[in-house]
């Protein structure tokens, strides 16, 4: 019943956001009374920092079982970017739990610091495994993915461009990767 009740609240989170959701809606779209949710949260709160625990562990648990695959380098640096989560977190969430949410979103911080150290341990195997060339600095690569990294939680920035936070990952790391000459015919 507790899964249940966290898929309603992770759905209802997603279409009237963090503040706007009720309880009333969540016992209304599962058919049950409110006494029975309060059996398994003790309040909305409660709910909420379920939401993201669920989110933000499944998604650590991702990252972890990628480093751990055998997969190629390439592979492995968009299953990061793409690591998969047992609830959608858009970006207007972040943002609200930005405003209103900070030990929410000191969770969020802290997923994007375990991504990018994860990245930084991906490209230090790279730069050992020659993938990466001999005159990249690795320090700058480094200050680089961590400011970058810093864009993908900026809601701000994300709205303003109207980017999904995967999106601009996807970018920048193309940008990172790839560069931004032209390739020659």
């Amino acid at each position: 019943m507790k899964n249940k009740i966290m898929d309603a609240v992770a759905r209802l989170i997603v279409r009237y956001g963090l503040k706007k959701f009720t309880v009333d809606e969540v016992a209304a779209e599962l058919g049950i009374s409110k006494k029975t949710l309060y059996q398994y949260f003790s309040s909305k709160d409660e709910m909420i920092r379920e939401y993201f625990e669920e989110t933000i562990t499944s998604d650590r648990q991702s990252v972890l079982e990628v480093m751990n695959s055998g997969r190629d380098f390439f592979e492995k640096v968009y299953a990061i970017v793409h690591s998969s989560h047992r609830y959608r977190m858009p970006v207007q969430i972040m943002d609200e739990a930005k405003q209103f949410y900070p030990d929410e979103w000191a969770k969020i911080e802290a997923l994007k610091q375990f991504k990018l150290d994860a990245f930084q341990k991906l490209l230090k195997k790279a730069a050992e495994d020659g993938i990466l060339r001999q005159n990249v600095h690795f320090g700058i690569l480094s200050s680089m993915l961590e400011r970058v990294s810093s864009m993908f939680i900026d809601t701000d920035f994300l709205l303003e461009n109207g980017l999904k936070s995967t999106q601009a990952i996807d970018d920048a790391l193309n940008i990172i990767i790839h560069g931004i000459v032209k390739e020659e015919p």
